[in-house]
């Protein structure tokens, strides 16, 4: 490492694996650390950023695809300009979309003034076995674990000890035996998390149009929206949506928090009212998306 270095880290994971919760715990318990984040949305609208918003003023937001497919452009664009805005980083992190490869991401860990953090790779106790036999997402969740120097096992809480057991199994043959730690809530030491150090010392080349294949809808509205309404929105989603996030103001005064993986949703009250129009983001697969039927069901 040399002086005027700063090392680069990668968390990557699939859709829902709990990234944006771990950054969080991250830069709530730097320690004094200054940590620049770039998180790479998948959609127009930068959920994830605002979400990290109150944590670092360090934020640059990269929506509208995936940092394995835009990493001569714009992440070299958004390392540059955290690094012109920021004196005196000690850390970079980048929070990688679901669908990219962190290894690819990790690649600029070799230009100057960077060097090889760790690829950190998340992956849901309960469901990533489920994700890596899927025909259609399987070897895209492979290839993220593949690549890990260290692998998070997300929401073991919603596994039996037996099935965590084997899930860990699973995970050090995928992995090839990296490193695995369980968190809850992402509630892991910074000092681990930032202490990872790569293998990998170069980008893979990025699998060519594999964002192809998936397809975003996003919704926005000035007026509030009743309860029973948002309700009814996320009872009738349709099984092509596989993750979906964004705020929503009530028409109680109140504003909530909206985060749905797979079948699974949360309506989260928020501490202070919205102060923007409410907003929505969801990710599907194209053979099983439909963007006009999840606009002929938004909330209204």
């Amino acid at each position: 490492m040399t002086v005027d270095s700063i090392p680069l880290t990668v968390i990557g994971g699939y859709l829902g694996a709990g990234k944006t919760t771990l950054l969080n715990h991250l830069l709530r318990n730097a320690d004094g650390r200054r940590i620049g984040v770039i998180v790479n949305d998948f959609g127009s609208l930068a959920i994830d950023a605002d979400l990290l918003r109150d944590s670092s003023d360090g934020v640059i937001s990269l929506p509208n695809g995936c940092v394995c497919c835009t990493v001569g452009a714009g992440l070299h664009e958004a390392l540059r300009a955290l690094t012109e805005s920021q004196d005196d980083l000690d850390h970079i992190v980048i929070e990688a979309s679901g669908v990219a490869d962190p290894v690819v991401a990790a690649g600029w860990g070799t230009v100057p003034p960077f060097e090889p953090g760790g690829v950190i790779v998340l992956a849901a106790a309960e469901s990533i076995r489920s994700h890596a036999r899927d025909k259609y997402i399987g070897g895209e969740v492979a290839r993220q674990l593949q690549g890990a120097d260290l692998v998070l096992v997300t929401k073991s809480d919603l596994c039996d000890p037996e099935e965590l057991e084997a899930v860990g199994r699973w995970l050090d043959e995928i992995s090839g035996g990296a490193p695995r730690v369980a968190v809850t809530d992402g509630d892991v030491s910074t000092d681990v998390v930032l202490g990872v150090r790569s293998e990998n010392q170069g980008a893979t080349a990025p699998t060519s149009g594999h964002t192809d294949r998936y397809l975003t809808w996003s919704w926005t509205s000035s007026r509030p929206v009743a309860s029973a309404a948002l309700q009814s929105f996320l009872e009738a989603l349709p099984s092509g949506v596989l993750r979906l996030k964004g705020f929503v103001a009530l028409d109680d005064g109140s504003s909530v928090l909206v985060q749905v993986v797979g079948r699974t949703s949360a309506i989260t009250p928020l501490r202070e009212r919205l102060e923007t129009d409410s907003r929505l983001v969801a990710i599907g697969l194209e053979e099983l998306l439909d963007p006009a039927g999840l606009d002929r069901i938004a909330p209204s």
